[in-house]
């Protein structure tokens, strides 16, 4: 792998760990939608329609609700490689 691309990676990795120092539990629709690079609607379509791994949600009346675990998030976008110590 070129350097670049390693570098790219660390920085991508660099943005992981901050979003799971300042949402140790739960990250935002928002934040997620913004490392994953898509609009905060489609998230949430993907997670109403089961078709989210990570995330899941729940209606009460007319109001949805929607939480995506950290520790589920970090293990899907690394595919489980990072393990605390």
């Amino acid at each position: 792998m070129s350097d670049n691309a390693l570098n790219l990676l660390g920085k991508n990795m660099s943005k992981l760990s901050e979003l799971v120092e300042k949402y140790p539990l739960y990250i935002p629709i928002l934040a997620v939608a913004e490392i994953l690079h898509i609009k905060p609607e489609a998230l949430r379509a993907s997670v109403e329609q089961g078709r989210c791994p990570f995330g899941f949600c729940w209606k009460l009346g007319d109001r949805m609700a929607y939480k995506v675990p950290t520790l589920a998030f970090v293990a899907w976008i690394t595919h489980g490689t990072v393990m605390p110590t």
